[in-house]
C-alpha cells in the first residue's frame, strides 16, 4: 500500500477521535448544567405567579384589617374627662368606664359622639378628653355652723353662697377653737377635701 495513504488513513483516524471526544465531551457539559433545572409550562407557572399574587394581597388586607381592629375602642377602656374651669383657674379631671354603646368605635366615631370636647388623646384602652368653660368648678364649698350643726354652702363664681346641707354632726361638743372657726367659715376647695374635713369630726 502506497506510504501516502497510510497517513491520510492515520490522519482521518486521528482527527475522527478528536471530534469524537470534543462531542462526547460538550454533550456531558450542557446535560450537567441543565440538570436540577425546573421546567414548567406556561399555564403552571401562570398558576404559580397567580396563586403568589393572590397570598400577598391577603397578606395584605389581613395587615389592614388586623391595623383597624387594634384601634378599635376596647370594652375595659376609661375615658378621662378633662374641664377647664375660667372663672377660678381649676382643671377638674374625671375618669369614667366606656359606656358599653361605645365599645368597638373608631377615633372618628368618639369624635362625633363628643363635638364640643377636643380629643387630646385617643387609643384602644383610653380616650381623653378636654374642653374649657367659663363660670367655676362647682367644687367651691364653704363649711359653716347652722342652726347648731356643721352646714355645707356652695358658692358661685362671684362669692355668692348658698346652703346645700345641713350635716348630722352638732358642734356643741367640739372644742372651742373648732367652734369658733366654724362660726367664722371655712372655704374648701374640691369635694375630696370636703370629705375629709368632715370626717374629722365625726
Amino acid at each position: 500500500m502506497d506510504k501516502k495513504w497510510i497517513i491520510s488513513i492515520i490522519v482521518t483516524i486521528i482527527i475522527g477521535l478528536i471530534l469524537g471526544i470534543s462531542i462526547a465531551f460538550f454533550t456531558e457539559r450542557n446535560r450537567n448544567e441543565t440538570e436540577g433545572t425546573e421546567f414548567v409550562d406556561e399555564k403552571e407557572l401562570a398558576g404559580r405567579l397567580n396563586g403568589q399574587t393572590t397570598n400577598n394581597l391577603s397578606d395584605e388586607m389581613n395587615v389592614i384589617e388586623t391595623s383597624a381592629q387594634e384601634n378599635l375602642v376596647s370594652p375595659n377602656a376609661i375615658i378621662i374627662k378633662k374641664t377647664y374651669y375660667e372663672s377660678c383657674d381649676h382643671l377638674i379631671r374625671k375618669v369614667e368606664e366606656i359606656p358599653e354603646n361605645l365599645v368597638n368605635k373608631t377615633e372618628q366615631d368618639i369624635k362625633a359622639e363628643f363635638p364640643d370636647w377636643n380629643l387630646e388623646e385617643y387609643s384602644p384602652t383610653q380616650i381623653t378628653l378636654y374642653k374649657s368653660v367659663s363660670g367655676n368648678c362647682g367644687e367651691h364649698y364653704f363649711v359653716q355652723e347652722h342652726n347648731g350643726v356643721i352646714g355645707i354652702y356652695t358658692t358661685d363664681e362671684y362669692g355668692v353662697k348658698t346652703l346645700k346641707e345641713d350635716t348630722e354632726i352638732s358642734i356643741q361638743y367640739l372644742p372651742e377653737e373648732d367652734v369658733k372657726n366654724l362660726k367664722a367659715g371655712v372655704e374648701i376647695i374640691g369635694h375630696t377635701k370636703l370629705i375629709e374635713f368632715l370626717e374629722d369630726y365625726e
